[in-house]
């Protein structure tokens, strides 16, 4: 830039801008085998609660019968016991969603994403909010699930549209986000962001 142009009240406004790298670029999407790794967990963290809660209930419901039988009282009577494991069975799944709840808050994972090393980022390379992630990426899958039919077909296409060239699923177009590694992307999480 000349003197004449640095000092002209009549050029236009100039402005200095740096180049920010870009963040979605530098992002490793997660493989696939990791994605269904991590599916796998979460479905045992779940699955094995209600299994143990199971275990519980086929051993205290009978032991409490037993002992209602030997204290002389009717052994058919088992309110007791079922509304004890009933309370546990309550209390253990409100505790898994709850940890899943928090994990996907704060860091964007649930429990097996987090044991895989794994995120979910918006497809921009920031946070996804906890709306997002319920209300677009979870919701509207577990609503077409539910329906006869369609849920088995829509189903099998989400889990087959990984296999693209993005690896995403259809929950993730739905939801505007991508699967990537979780060393990769550092700043997604609600410290990472900012965001209180």
């Amino acid at each position: 830039m000349n003197e004449v142009t640095a000092h002209n009240p009549f050029a236009p406004p100039r402005a200095v801008v740096e180049d920010r790298p870009d963040v979605a670029s530098a992002q490793v999407p997660a493989t696939r085998g990791s994605r269904l790794a991590a599916a796998l967990i979460d479905g045992v963290a779940v699955g094995g609660v209600v299994a143990i809660i199971g275990i519980v209930a086929a051993i205290a419901i009978p032991a409490y019968a037993s002992y209602q039988r030997r204290a002389g009282g009717d052994p058919t009577q088992t309110g007791p016991a079922l509304v004890l494991v009933g309370g546990l069975a309550f209390l253990a799944i409100v505790g898994v969603f709850a940890w899943n709840a928090t994990l996907v808050y704060r860091y964007g994972q649930t429990i097996g994403k987090r044991a895989m090393g794994i995120r979910v980022v918006r497809t921009d390379g920031t946070r996804v909010a906890f709306g997002r992630f319920v209300f677009l990426r979870w919701l509207p899958m577990f609503v077409l699930g539910i329906i006869p039919w369609i849920g088995y077909v829509t189903g099998l296409v989400d889990s087959l549209l990984i296999f693209r060239d993005t690896r995403q699923c259809l929950h993730d177009n739905i939801a505007d986000t991508i699967v990537v590694t979780a060393a990769s992307a550092p700043h997604a999480t609600l410290a990472g962001s900012g965001a209180r």
